[in-house]
C-alpha cells in the first residue's frame, strides 16, 4: 500500500479507530498460545488483559480456564469485547494508572500496547504492571522493535519514539525498543525468556512486523 494511501486512512486515537472500522484486528497474536501457556504455567488464574482491545485474545484465556479481567482506553472497544465475551469484567483504564489493587492480579497479559506513548508514559506502565501483580504472579507482554519497517517512517520526537509513521494509527506516538531497553525497563521482573520475532502484520496486511515478547515474573 502506497504511504500516502496510507495516510488518508490514519486516525489520532484508538476510540476514533474502533468507533470507525470496528475490530480491526480479529486473529489471535502468533505469541497468544505462547503467552497462556507461560501464564497457566505459573499458576496464574485471576489474569488481565490490559489493553484487551475488542477481545480478540479476552475471549482465548476465558476459553482457556482463566479467570480474566478486560482493561482498555477505548469505549467504543470495550463494547466490542462485552458482546464478543458476555459476562466478562472490562474497564476503561489509563495504562499509567489502572484501577486494580495493589498485588490483585495472577497475571497480566499485554500484547502490543505500551509502545503507544512517551518513554514516560511507558515506564508509568510498567510501574502500575508491577504494582497489580501478585508476587510471584507472570507477565506476558509484546511491543515493537526498533527493527520493525514502521520505524523507517515519521519523524522522532525523543529517542525510540516516533509520530506519523505509516500506519493506520500513525498520528499517535509509537515507541520502539531494543533489547537493551526492554532488559532495562523490565529489570524489576525476573525475566524468563526474551524473543525476538517477524510475523505478518497484524494491523497492515501486506507488511511484516518485528516484535519482542517478553515472559517474567515478579
Amino acid at each position: 500500500m502506497a504511504q500516502g494511501h496510507q495516510k488518508g486512512q490514519r486516525l489520532r486515537d484508538w476510540d476514533s479507530l474502533y468507533q470507525q472500522r470496528g475490530a480491526v484486528q480479529k486473529e489471535l497474536s502468533p505469541r497468544a498460545g505462547c503467552g497462556a501457556s507461560f501464564l497457566g504455567a505459573a499458576a496464574a488464574r485471576r489474569i488481565l488483559d490490559l489493553g484487551c482491545g475488542t477481545g480478540r485474545h479476552t475471549a482465548y484465556l476465558v476459553q482457556n480456564g482463566f479467570e480474566v479481567l478486560g482493561c482498555d482506553s477505548s469505549e467504543a472497544a470495550l463494547r466490542i469485547a462485552g458482546s464478543a465475551v458476555p459476562g466478562i469484567q472490562l474497564q476503561v483504564c489509563d495504562i499509567g494508572s489502572l484501577p486494580y489493587g495493589d498485588r490483585s492480579m495472577d497475571g497480566i497479559f499485554c500484547h502490543a500496547v505500551i509502545q503507544h506513548g512517551t518513554l514516560s508514559t511507558i515506564k508509568l506502565a510498567i510501574s502500575e504492571i508491577h504494582r497489580v501483580l501478585r508476587r510471584g504472579g507472570a507477565l506476558f507482554l509484546t511491543s515493537t522493535s526498533t527493527e520493525h519497517p514502521e520505524y523507517q517512517t515519521g519523524r522522532e520526537i525523543e529517542p525510540g519514539t516516533k509520530m506519523g509513521i505509516d500506519a493506520i494509527d500513525g498520528d499517535m506516538p509509537h515507541h520502539y525498543f531494543t533489547e537493551h531497553e526492554m532488559r532495562h525497563l523490565f529489570g524489576c521482573f525476573d525475566i524468563a525468556r526474551l524473543e525476538h520475532y517477524r510475523a505478518p502484520s497484524e494491523k497492515s496486511p501486506g507488511r511484516v512486523s518485528a516484535t519482542w515478547a517478553i515472559y517474567c515474573t515478579r
